[in-house]
């Protein structure tokens, strides 16, 4: 006689962590170095300019700039053709600052100190420096350790 109870056995009860895969960042939208575009398995969407891929294939920007998604026929190893997008960062040029180039050799500005003390200054005590006085002495770690006894024992074999 069994001394368990038998048990029914489940199909059931399996199930993995969604990888929360797709675009994170859509056509148009501005982006900063290092930002994920796509999150993928595979290559869906292929690197283009200003974009590079993972090694789980995710595409990430390598400069700051605005996402262009575009489609083009891409020839598989097979010899056929599919159509992919290819996603870039292009550089915004609406927000691109030019630095002026002209070059003048005037001196930097120096702001004068204010002629009365601050009140927190004046509030706080003054420190002092005392010299002449010698460190503690701390005794050696040698001489704190118990000695260890004379007596060898020997092992029996």
């Amino acid at each position: 006689m069994a001394h368990t109870k038998a048990k029914g056995t489940t199909k059931l009860g399996r199930d993995s962590e969604s990888k929360r895969l797709g675009v994170k960042i859509y056509g148009g939208s501005p982006i900063k170095c290092g930002q994920i575009i796509i999150r993928q398995r595979g290559t869906a969407y292929l690197p283009g300019d200003g974009v590079k891929r993972g090694g789980d294939d995710t595409l990430y920007a390598i400069r700051d700039g605005i996402v262009n998604f575009k489609k083009t026929k891409y020839t598989n190893f097979t010899g056929n053709k599919k159509l992919k997008q290819i996603v870039s960062v292009v550089e915004d040029t609406s927000k691109v600052k030019v630095k002026s180039t002209k070059v003048t050799a005037e001196a930097p500005k120096k702001y004068p100190k204010p002629s009365e003390p601050i009140e927190a200054e004046q509030a706080l005590p003054k420190r002092e420096i005392i010299r002449g006085e010698e460190p503690p002495v701390i005794p050696p770690r040698k001489d704190l350790r118990k000695s260890k006894s004379p007596v060898k024992h020997s092992h029996k074999k």
